[in-house]
């Protein structure tokens, strides 16, 4: 129920969300399946966003999902493709050639596009308690619970219609890499990683796998009938001189800046067509980023709760973002539905300190581990660049098999050698 002045409004939930990306909605659908009301509040004025890109779906995503609400990776699966083909080749300039090919069976990696994915999660929420066009620009915490205030646009002149304060017992912060909310407890900006890519999700009904060799990693991803093909070419030396920024799609100059990077190379035919055909509208230029780790995600009343990104950004490479949403979702609300039915006075902040024990030290984990996959040499432990490269595909190995025991083993796998 709203009260106040015409410019100042106030509403009280249970809980608030900050963000209607992968993680929020995630987040939104968990609880509500546990029959706890969860607001979200999104500042675009609109969920159906696109960033171009696909998710994939590994045996943790499945996972998750599944816990989330009962059948949704099926739900996913059938609104995304099965891919039979990832394809990894990377030359750097000592002339030093990686290349990576895996294959998949039939079921065992699900890729989805994004907007497909935000589009899946919204449809099972109750559309009163998602409210698009609200940006939050300040909360006030304390033992008792949380003060978010909000500026409420109009959806077609983007003007400011008034400031909603919305009073709930818990505050979210799903809000992405660039998060309001962690910029206000924890006072830190992403990382840039001075790499950029270019990425498209597109039509591919030829059905047609590219290759190549060259100075760049390209990423393609291919479903079993050929239907969609994603590509993705990181930048050399170019990354240090574009701008640091958010990025975003169909950016002008986004696809010359793509095709620069080919410039000069043998055998890169097949790409640089399917770069030329893609419509640039299509094309998601972005500066790749991460959060650095941090050991706690909450304020000092525990009223307020890092998810997602916003808690633990990482690399694109392992590509975990999403699973790792889907993993914090899953795993909360099991634990705030045990706060809800508990009469004691401090079980929500409980339920927090339980969740930051609980995932923290496996964020971690993945966070510096991503890192190190981007082959910057600040970011490589110097004990990790000494082992051999059969002791690193054994981790890299040990590594997938932890990940995606979840959530069985979440903060460790005892019977690995490095991820103990």
């Amino acid at each position: 129920m709203e009260e106040g002045s015409s410019f100042q409004r106030r509403e009280e939930v249970e809980i608030a969300i900050v963000g209607g990306g992968l993680g929020g909605l995630a987040l939104a659908l968990a609880l509500q399946e546990r029959g706890i009301t969860a607001h979200l509040y999104e500042k675009h004025h609109d969920l159906r966003s696109d960033t171009a890109t696909a998710i994939g779906i590994g045996a943790n995503g499945v996972k998750s999902l599944n816990g989330i609400r009962s059948g949704l990776s099926k739900v996913m699966e059938d609104a995304g493709t099965y891919a039979s083909c990832l394809k990894l080749t990377l030359v750097n300039k000592k002339g030093e050639v990686r290349y990576r090919e895996q294959t998949f069976e039939q079921g065992e990696y699900v890729s989805i596009g994004w907007k497909q994915a935000q589009l899946v999660l919204a449809s099972y929420i109750n559309k009163d308690l998602i409210h698009c066009s609200h940006r939050l620009v300040r909360f006030e915490s304390s033992e008792a619970g949380v003060d978010a205030y909000f500026e409420v646009t109009d959806e077609n002149t983007s003007s400011l219609e008034y400031i909603k304060v919305v009073r709930t017992k818990l505050l979210v912060g799903a809000d992405g890499i660039w998060s309001v909310v962690r910029r206000t407890i924890v006072g830190d900006s992403p990382r840039y990683l001075h790499l950029v890519d270019w990425n498209a999700y597109v039509p591919n009904p030829g059905a047609k796998v590219f290759g190549g060799h060259g100075e760049h990693e390209i990423v393609l991803l291919f479903d079993e009938d050929g239907e969609t093909r994603s590509w993705l070419v990181d930048a050399g030396d170019l990354a240090k001189t574009l701008k640091r920024s958010k990025g975003g799609l169909g950016i002008p100059g986004a696809k010359a800046r793509a095709l620069q990077q080919l410039d000069g190379l043998d055998g890169w035919d097949d790409i640089k067509a399917a770069i030329k055909a893609t419509d640039e509208t299509y094309i998601f230029e972005r500066p790749i980023m991460d959060n650095l780790p941090i050991k706690r995600w909450s304020d000092s009343h525990r009223r307020v709760l890092l998810m997602g990104d916003a808690a633990h950004a990482q690399y694109v490479g392992p590509g975990q973002g999403a699973r790792t949403a889907f993993e914090d979702a899953h795993q909360l609300s099991i634990l705030l539905k045990e706060a809800f039915s508990s009469s004691e006075d401090n079980s929500i902040a409980t339920a927090v300190k339980k969740f930051e024990e609980l995932r923290i030290p496996r964020m971690i984990k993945m966070q510096e581990y991503a890192a190190e996959s981007t082959a910057l040499p600040a970011l490589v432990p110097e004990w990790v660049s000494k082992l051999t490269m059969e002791e690193k595909q054994k981790r890299a190995l040990e590594c997938q098999q932890w990940v995606h025991s979840y959530p069985e083993k979440m903060l460790c796998d005892p019977d690995s050698t490095y991820w103990k």
